[in-house]
């Protein structure tokens, strides 16, 4: 069993590599008309004063259309997040931290094995039940919080092959220290070792998992229609999203409750709504600046402490 566990992560962390080279660089593009050419065929006919079904032309007057129309566009954007969340779950969190974990025990002494770790796994010891808890409780988690943050701050990274893998970077500075995988008081870096090697490996995998997200979110938003009818069956990974992690379509409900509710309190035209306005690129980048520097001491102290340790 370990070996087939060892040899299906490699596998699906190969797939995440090609998908980097494939479809790193492409642009997370705003959503396009649901009438675009990734349907086959012609268009549906339609009256020539209308648009056709899902293509947007500038604000609806009407506050019930407005509401439609955001809903439509709310929905693109959450099921380019949870593509993106799938993709680098399966291809970079879930199998990178299984092959991590299975490197630190081969490189940790004999009496570090058969212990048990903060999760409560034996070292040394894969299981299919500990890989797919590994999945659920932890690959998910990743792969949304990593996909979201990407697709909220991706007008602020670098265009192209960067931008990903600097995301990484910076969550692992931000949270990494905080809650994992660099976390100082995790139990787990005085059982498995060497630190630097952890160190080294889970920086890595923040790198690869940063990428794999833009570059799937990038390949998918150039595909993907505004939700239709007809384009129902490209929403696919949304419900999938929702049945694998419950907390997507809590998250996703409420988001969704909190747009309505915006728009009824201001709704389109009026001043609130004209008065937005984006934040300016030079602006987001120096918020990302000045985070990275806030959590950069802590981040600094617990990769300092874990690689210091031995076992």
């Amino acid at each position: 069993m370990a070996l087939a566990i060892v040899i299906g992560c490699t596998f699906l962390l190969l797939l995440g590599l090609l998908a980097v080279i494939g479809w790193g660089g492409h642009p997370l593009k705003d959503p396009a008309p649901a009438s675009a050419s990734i349907e086959a065929g012609p268009p549906p006919p339609r009256d020539s004063a209308g648009p056709a079904p899902g293509e947007v032309r500038g604000a609806p007057e009407d506050p019930s259309d407005a509401k439609i129309a955001a809903l439509r566009k709310y929905l693109w954007w959450a099921n380019v997040a949870t593509f993106a969340a799938l993709a680098s779950a399966l291809l970079a969190a879930w199998p990178g931290g299984r092959l991590i974990m299975r490197v630190l025990a081969l490189t940790s002494p004999d009496s570090a094995q058969g212990r048990l770790t903060e999760a409560q796994a034996n070292v040394g010891f894969p299981t299919l039940e500990g890989s797919l808890a590994l999945f659920f409780f932890a690959g998910l988690p990743a792969g949304y919080l990593v996909a979201i943050l990407y697709v909220v701050l991706h007008r602020w990274l670098p265009a192209g092959r960067l931008a990903g893998p600097l995301l990484g970077v910076l969550l692992l500075i931000w949270l990494g220290a905080l809650l994992d995988p660099l976390r100082a008081d995790n139990i787990d870096f005085n059982i498995v070792g060497p630190g630097w090697l952890a160190v080294a490996l889970f920086t890595g995998l923040s790198i690869l998992h940063g990428a794999v997200a833009a570059a799937a979110a990038g390949w998918w938003s150039e595909r993907l229609p505004l939700w239709a009818d007809r384009t129902a069956k490209y929403y696919a990974p949304l419900l999938l999203g929702f049945v694998l992690f419950p907390p997507a379509a809590v998250a996703v409900g409420l988001g969704a409750l909190v747009l309505l509710t915006w728009m009824t309190i201001f709704p389109v035209g009026s001043a609130v709504a004209r008065g937005r306005a984006r934040l300016p690129a030079w602006a987001g980048a120096g918020v990302l600046i000045a985070a990275s520097a806030a959590a950069l001491p802590a981040f600094v102290s617990a990769v300092i402490s874990i690689a210091s340790r031995t076992t």
